[in-house]
């Protein structure tokens, strides 16, 4: 059988079960054509080293799926195999929940397991394997997470409706004596479906940590005729500034499907950009723009914040405003993205 058809990465079990037997295996490792991941973990070098870091992660994910049967993939394991967004460096490890108190090996090179009472509703099965339903892998990532992150895991899980409000409410309760769920009530309060990406969450949550104020995420701005004039990431009406969280993905998002040069795309989106931006400032907005470097100095973001409050004139601003979630103006939107009954600052 081709190493080919196994998965990546495979089980040394299930190669011997498809018939490769373990002198090839062996062979293979020393001729540099498999890698051993880690103990009776293998995959094939060439594509497993081009694989980015979370494909990786998913891919030994899945490997302990179908090697554990008396655990259950959790917490930012599970979150990566639903989709949902994640930091730029894995764990080492696969995340796995004990079904029950019964197992007794300990935690392995590649598998780290947590214990923690998961009734029925609680599991969902898929081509005969057990998995956790969404509210529960997104509440164990807030508690064990770095809060900016699992802000990004929560607001991803609503964006898509993976998650309601109510059941993570729900699952909250269930776990209200487990250690870091205090963590977990900060970053409920602050969860917004509205973020679009990692980065948007993780500026949200420094932000609001330097004691800037909440800003609205993904706000269509139109001029006092009603004619479109962008979508912007972030917000502050009272203020009349508008924030843009910059990341160079955001300006190559096209260029793989557009038939030009990524690097041309990408300098096309930056124009674009600037006009956008004057577009902006010509109704009376203030625009302050950051990218992840400034998230790594937020005093100096924090200070760029402040001086861009102190020109903005909100009292000129003719822009009007409206919920990109529903198109309503701000006043009237529902916030069906929003977790209701709960304070959007994170120590509130």
């Amino acid at each position: 059988m081709p190493l080919s058809d196994l998965p990546q990465p495979f089980l040394r079990a299930e190669a011997l079960t498809a018939g490769v037997s373990g002198r090839r295996l062996d062979r293979l490792l020393d001729e540099g054509d498999l890698t051993r991941v880690f103990s009776g973990v293998y995959a094939r070098t060439t594509p497993w080293a081009a694989s980015p870091p979370w494909e990786r992660h998913k891919g030994l994910a899945q490997a302990a799926v179908r090697a554990t049967p008396d655990a259950i993939i959790s917490h930012a394991s599970a979150a990566a195999l639903l989709g949902l967004p994640m930091p730029p460096k894995p764990p080492q490890r696969a995340t796995m929940t004990v079904l029950h108190d019964s197992r007794t090996s300990v935690d392995d090179g590649w598998r780290q397991f947590h214990r923690g009472h998961t009734p029925p509703p609680h599991i969902v099965i898929d081509r005969g394997h057990p998995y956790l339903v969404p509210a529960r892998t997104v509440v164990d990532c807030m508690r064990e997470l770095r809060p900016d992150d699992a802000l990004a895991v929560l607001d991803a899980a609503l964006r898509t409706k993976l998650v309601t409000g109510p059941a993570l409410l729900d699952m909250r309760r269930h776990q209200r004596r487990w250690p870091g769920i205090a963590a977990a009530d900060r970053i409920l309060r602050f969860g917004d479906g509205l973020r679009e990406s990692w980065f948007e969450s993780r500026s949200a949550w420094v932000m609001a940590e330097w004691g800037l104020p909440h800003g609205i995420p993904q706000v269509v701005v139109t001029d006092s005729s009603g004619r479109f004039v962008g979508r912007v990431d972030a917000l502050w009406p009272d203020l009349g500034v508008v924030g843009e969280a910059d990341g160079r993905g955001k300006y190559l998002l096209d260029a793989t499907i557009a038939d030009r040069p990524p690097d041309e795309v990408a300098a096309r989106a930056v124009l674009a950009q600037a006009r956008r931006e004057t577009r902006l400032r010509d109704l009376g907005l203030e625009v302050v723009r950051w990218d992840p470097d400034d998230l790594a100095a937020p005093l100096t973001l924090a200070e760029r914040f402040h001086r861009t409050v102190a020109r903005a004139r909100p009292g000129l601003v003719t822009a009007r405003y409206r919920c990109f979630c529903c198109r309503r103006t701000l006043t009237d939107c529902e916030m069906p993205t929003r977790i209701r009954g709960l304070s959007a600052r994170p120590g509130g």
